[in-house]
């Protein structure tokens, strides 16, 4: 699809170029129900056009969150849209061809490895953030992982990357003692049960203005609660499976980018396009 450009082209002859900004990066949201893990992002993608001395900016739509083709594996971005001069998403579709076996864990470093190959001594000119979750067996039983690939080393209070680095950090976030330590697998979904009950499902998300769009999750998730439960013709259940769940995180961002669709500029339309959602199952079978 063609970009939509902000401003009118000057039509005297120029040179003109064009490329993927991460300038202004998008939403991604990491959920972890009972039932899996899911990864929900939109889909604009900002272009800039460059003519003469004039830049201009808007957007196209490309994928942001993949699913691995054999394996309960998923992974999204938000940032840097384009990689070894391929969209970002064509740059992960093609790990992931290459890299369709092996431990979660080594996966994970396994793309910093190649990201930091592939863009060389351009790692800290844009930001870019990664969620890599599946789920591996730990003492007997399933246990979810996600793991976070950045160059980022903070953010500002709107949720602008700041502080870009030369190479890219991975952690394991679910083990880390703010999150559920040592906790083992089946403990970890009793809590994310009882959170999901809540209507709060326990969640990672990675973009712009993030203060804005939880703002907006929570208050949706409050008023589906109330349809949920109040409604006299019950017209929707209590999410209890993937694609259900996927339902309500699909509307977040579409909510979301209807706020920048009715609030922002043409050219401003950071988040939008769309919403994609993909999902890893938590394993029925105890691990042999």
């Amino acid at each position: 699809m063609s970009p939509r450009i902000s401003h009118p082209a000057d039509r005297r002859a120029r040179t003109v170029s064009a490329w993927l900004s991460s300038a202004a990066v998008s939403i991604l949201v990491v959920q972890l129900v009972p039932e899996g893990l899911l990864f929900g992002a939109d889909r604009n993608v900002t272009i800039a056009v460059r003519e003469g001395e004039v830049i201009a900016s808007g957007q196209t739509q490309q994928p942001k969150v993949l699913k691995w083709p054999n394996r309960e594996i998923v992974i999204g971005y938000v940032g840097r849209a384009e990689i070894n001069e391929q969209p970002s998403h064509e740059w992960l579709y093609e790990f992931i061809g290459r890299n369709l076996d092996g431990p979660l864990q080594e996966l994970a470093w396994t793309l910093k490895g190649n990201l930091e190959v592939d863009l060389a001594e351009e790692v800290e000119a844009e930001p870019m953030i990664l969620h890599l979750g599946g789920f591996v067996e730990d003492a007997g039983q399933w246990k979810p992982q996600v793991w976070f690939i950045r160059n980022v080393r903070g953010l500002d209070e709107l949720g602008h990357p700041m502080n870009l680095a030369s190479e890219f950090d991975v952690s394991e976030e679910i083990a880390q003692p703010i999150y559920f330590g040592g906790k083992t697998g089946e403990q970890i979904r009793t809590l994310v049960d009882k959170q999901a009950r809540a209507w709060q499902p326990f969640w990672f998300h990675q973009g712009y203005d993030l203060g804005t769009f939880n703002m907006l999750d929570g208050v949706l998730r409050a008023g589906m609660r109330a349809i949920v439960e109040s409604h006299p013709g019950k017209p929707h259940e209590f999410p209890d499976s993937l694609r259900e769940w996927s339902q309500h995180l699909r509307m977040a961002i579409l909510a979301y980018g209807a706020y920048f669709a009715a609030f922002h500029e043409p050219f401003q339309q950071y988040v939008g396009g769309g919403a994609d959602v993909v999902w890893a199952q938590w394993p029925s079978v105890a691990p042999l």
